[in-house]
């Protein structure tokens, strides 16, 4: 693999303090090669979208912190930059699409206008200019009628089109990451499938890393590269596609490969994984998942797993992969 673009060291973020603190994301380690496909997927409240804005210093202060770890961009720690620095860096450098398009566009403003910040605030170029490259990007990006869109608020337009702007918006600049934080969220299934394709279309264009976030392995499948599963604020499995999909090595990668529906089967009651994800101000002892998982022993309550590799490019944080007995 190419020399990481971006590289996450045992990033560590919590909120609140002494006795309140609680642990959102807890020792997680990634890496994101130029041109890369990044999936993180896990259900919601497992730390995927805060550790995304954790890289854009966007963590919600005062209660939110980063407490420890570094996020390496182009050599530079993001984790102890300054709010000046972050601002020269995010939508210029690394750009990302929130996950609810409604809210995150402003209400008040035409989406062309929203376009144009982006590119007038990094580029410095004059309105006019600004303008153009907005409807470009709009015609981009496959927004019907561009011309009449530019000019509209964001409550005019449906959940796809808000979509495709602020798509339009991350790639305004021509970013080296892509931040995608579920994309699909809201969409139809059709919208969803051009959504995805006109991602995957625009990542290769542009030759830019991607971080796709998603609770839906069907879009990774699609469109990653590798994927890293996320449990209560960790990283339980790591590993390219094909050997996460193929080769699961965590129950809880397993668990949530079965409960996706399959046409190719007969008739049967669809799998779920009991329980819920643990609360940050309750987490389990040892192994976050023992308390869902079916393969639990007394163990898993008692130790925390560490990582195992299972290939040059796999990795899963299981006791059983530890090599755990049944009278340890």
């Amino acid at each position: 693999m190419a020399d990481p673009i971006l590289r996450i060291d045992d990033l560590r973020v919590v909120f609140g303090s002494g006795r309140a603190e609680q642990v959102a994301v807890d020792g997680v380690s990634l890496t994101l090669a130029a041109g890369e496909v990044l999936g993180i997927v896990g259900e919601s409240g497992c730390g995927k979208s805060l550790t995304a804005l954790s890289i854009l210093g966007l963590v919600p202060k005062p209660t939110g912190r980063i407490q420890g770890g570094q996020i390496l961009f182009n050599g530079k720690d993001l984790a102890q930059a300054n709010e000046v620095e972050m601002n020269r860096i995010r939508g210029k450098d690394i750009a990302m699409i929130f996950q609810e398009p409604m809210t995150a566009l402003n209400p008040v403003f035409k989406v062309g206008e929203q376009i144009a910040e982006t590119i007038r605030v990094h580029e410095g170029v004059s309105r006019e200019v600004a303008r153009r490259r907005a409807l470009e990007l709009l015609e981009r990006v496959g927004m019907s009628n561009p011309k009449q869109r530019i000019d509209q608020y964001p409550h005019e337009l449906s959940g796809g089109m808000r979509q495709r702007v602020m798509i339009a918006i991350a790639l305004a600049c021509r970013p080296k990451i892509l931040i995608a934080d579920e994309p699909t969220t809201a969409l139809d299934v059709t919208i969803q499938a051009q959504i995805l394709a006109l991602l995957k279309e625009l990542q290769q264009e542009f030759g830019m890393a991607m971080m796709l976030i998603t609770h839906d392995l069907g879009v990774v499948a699609q469109v990653a590269d590798r994927v890293a599963v996320m449990y209560a604020g960790r990283i339980v499995e790591e590993g390219t596609t094909i050997e996460v999909f193929e080769q699961p090595a965590h129950p809880y990668t397993r668990s949530l490969l079965t409960s996706i529906p399959s046409l190719d089967q007969e008739y049967s009651r669809l799998q779920t994984i009991q329980g819920m994800v643990p609360s940050l101000a309750n987490l389990p002892s040892g192994c976050r998942f023992h308390p869902r998982c079916p393969d639990a022993r007394a163990q898993c309550a008692q130790y925390t797993p560490r990582d195992m590799m299972i290939g040059p490019s796999h990795r899963a944080a299981c006791l059983a992969l530890n090599g755990y007995r049944d009278n340890d």
